[in-house]
């Protein structure tokens, strides 16, 4: 079985920055973001173990483990894999794939990985990662399954989620990966990661994630959700899902937890139930995840969230302009915005809102118009953030026919850079804003009183990012490509570090 010794591993620190390759997630950690806990490896951990493979996880990443440490730790332990998997992203992959080659060349085992790079842009993500032997393309867990399931190499087109090379050729996918089992998944495999390295901003304490549904019915451009997990929106049991967190809690001493969906509290009946499940066992545990604020405007259903245990949800809330969202296809209607964020405030939810600066046909008074709106909103934590045309997205194919594209360099397609230009926007234009709303929004008197507690508890989990991205927002210094090419400063608009929740 071509699976039979299978090592799991999420790769490096690139150039000394921690990336997130959790699903469609692909960014780097922040002060009030951070490196998630890499929920798919363990999922497909148990998996691969319920097939008989003897499996190895190991995340370089929590680690901060180097390749040549890895070797030495599995040589030492007389593990020699026949078969490697790994995450990847956009802006990581080329540094990726070139590490995971090592690990290739050193065993002479076939290496493959999965992620939204790609879901988004299979042939493109193989020519840029030679050393990969293929990718899986949507879900990849029952391709996974299915290739360490295979006797020979040889017999790889069986597995029809995969794009992969044969005789120095690229044999394209037949099929987009859905995983058949998500609605009775096993629970993930999380004896095999270290849980203690992973935590959770503003409280510093351990969490794990807990996959809630999959899929978007939505259509906004600018998202890879739909490519990976297509746009049918399918969600787990709410009783699997709260014993799941209560199996973490008793036999890991986990208490808080990040519920894994794009959107956990789309169905309100269901997931109503779920909160209902939670009051009822008195667990004690705390949860955190996205949502729209949409799905907020009614405060009896907010009030029972927050009863569940709920303390921060996320929202994309992107512009101030209803006709900018209508042509991202976000369909979200201002008055309930207004709503949703009054409804968390009233009983007692923490609000995380997210806006885009740079989507295509805005203009700098546009953006100085969301940053007042995001003033006037004064949600308790907010991010700034350019607009990415991540290849395989309807932004990405309507930048290219609009020739926006000023920069189409893989390792800079993340939240710390703007690689489109046009209308008078441009990079220095668009980053000098965003850091122009950042400064404008947290150094208010007001908000610092008001959020002394969390800037304390921030500042103090993690003093040397913190400080760092205090520095680049008040010295305008550029962060690294994650290629590790040479810095390019930008005058005022040299881009800084997100500060978010959201993927």
């Amino acid at each position: 079985m071509l699976g039979r010794r299978t090592l799991l591993v999420n790769p490096p620190l690139v150039d000394g920055v921690a990336f997130t390759r959790q699903g469609r997630c692909q960014e780097r950690e922040e002060v009030l973001g951070t490196t998630k806990p890499p929920y798919t490896l363990a999922l497909l951990a148990a998996l691969l173990q319920a097939r008989g493979c003897d499996v190895r996880l190991v995340d370089q990443t929590a680690e901060n483990l180097s390749t040549s440490a890895l070797i030495a730790r599995l040589d030492a332990e007389g593990f020699t894999p026949t078969v490697i998997f790994f995450p990847s992203t956009i802006p990581t992959l080329a540094a990726d794939a070139s590490e995971i080659a090592t690990l290739k060349a050193r065993w002479h085992v076939p290496i493959f990985c999965f992620g939204p790079h790609a879901s988004c842009a299979p042939m493109q993500s193989m020519e840029k990662a030679p050393e990969v032997d293929g990718m899986f393309v949507g879900e990849p867990e029952d391709g996974v399954v299915q290739l360490a399931s295979l006797t020979a190499l040889g017999e790889i087109d069986r597995v029809p989620s995969l794009t992969f090379r044969r005789n120095g050729e690229v044999v394209p996918h037949k099929a987009t990966g859905v995983y058949s089992g998500f609605l009775e998944m096993p629970y993930p495999a999380w004896d095999l990661v270290p849980l203690h390295l992973y935590r959770l901003p503003l409280v510093d304490r351990p969490y794990i994630l807990v996959e809630t549904s999959r899929g978007c019915p939505y259509s906004c451009d600018f998202c890879v959700v739909p490519l990976h997990q297509g746009h049918k929106f399918r969600e787990r049991d709410a009783k699997s899902l709260v014993d799941e967190m209560e199996r973490t809690k008793r036999d890991f001493g986990i208490e808080h937890f990040y519920l894994w969906g794009d959107t956990v509290t789309l169905n309100v009946k269901t997931f109503s139930r779920f909160c209902d499940e939670l009051i009822d066992r008195q667990l004690g545990i705390t949860w955190i995840g996205n949502s729209r604020a949409d799905n907020l405007v009614d405060e009896a259903f907010v009030r029972r969230i927050k009863e569940s245990g709920c303390w921060i949800l996320a929202l994309g809330i992107e512009s101030e302009s209803d006709d900018l969202r209508r042509d991202m296809l976000k369909r979200l209607e201002r008055d309930k915005i207004r709503i949703a964020l009054q409804n968390l405030r009233r009983v007692g939810i923490k609000s995380f809102a997210f806006f885009i600066f740079g989507y295509p046909g805005e203009t700098p008074e546009m953006l100085e118009r969301t940053t007042r709106y995001a003033l006037e909103l004064d949600p308790d934590f907010v991010n700034f953030y350019p607009a990415v045309p991540y290849p395989g997205t309807e932004l990405y194919e309507k930048c290219r026919r609009e020739g926006l594209l000023a920069d189409e360099d893989w390792t800079r397609m993340e939240y710390s850079f703007y690689t489109l230009k046009g209308n008078g926007l441009d990079e220095q234009v668009v980053m000098s804003a965003i850091n122009r709303a950042r400064r404008r929004f947290f150094f208010r008197l007001g908000y610092i009183v008001r959020h002394f507690g969390d800037v304390v508890r921030v500042i103090y989990s993690k003093r040397a990012l913190a400080l760092e991205v205090i520095s680049r927002l008040l010295f305008n210094r550029v962060p690294r490509p994650s290629d590790g090419s040479r810095l390019r400063a930008y005058g005022s608009g040299r881009p800084e570090p997100e500060i978010r929740f959201r993927s």
